[in-house]
């Protein structure tokens, strides 16, 4: 991918070691971290990631959409997660091995639990939190401390260089 398809914020660290890739514009927003070996694919459209994500080693954050991806604000997508949906609010979680497919969407302040799928189609509502062999369901009043993403957003840029 050539620099002309990449617009990343002055204030994101993307790591030499992560991967972007495709046609189409990727957009990084202020303070997002980006670390290595984490892999965006503008395969088929854009992709805008918002400000204040963490994008952990080996997720995957796939466009086979022609419309643009949007991720919205304070993000975190954990090891080995993998993003196709089109549609992701802001303030979400997506844990170690989760799988969003491509046509589901998701609200804001949701977690998709540790190697749970949200399949084509599927819609969480805010603050959804989805776990479990069961992939079992649950509202929740959103009380998560971001104040703690946030300082690991300050402090990872400083360990990685």
């Amino acid at each position: 991918m050539s620099a002309k398809n990449r617009t990343i914020h002055k204030t994101a660290c993307v790591t030499p070691r992560s991967l972007l890739k495709g046609n189409f514009e990727i957009t990084i927003g202020a303070g997002t971290v980006v670390h290595p070996e984490c892999q965006i694919y503008a395969r088929k459209g854009p992709i805008k990631i918002g400000s204040g994500c963490l994008l952990e080693e080996q997720c995957v954050i796939l466009n086979d959409s022609t419309e643009t991806m949007i991720i919205g604000d304070d993000n975190v997508f954990e090891v080995g997660s993998w993003v196709k949906s089109i549609s992701i609010g802001k303030q979400n979680i997506f844990e170690c091995k989760s799988s969003v497919a491509l046509g589901a969407k998701i609200g804001n302040g949701c977690v998709v639990g540790t190697a749970c799928s949200i399949c084509k189609g599927d819609s969480l509502e805010d603050n959804t939190v989805v776990f479990g062999s069961k992939q079992e369901r649950r509202v929740v009043k959103n009380n998560r401390n971001l104040a703690q993403v946030k300082s690991a957003l300050v402090a990872l840029p400083k360990l990685l260089f």
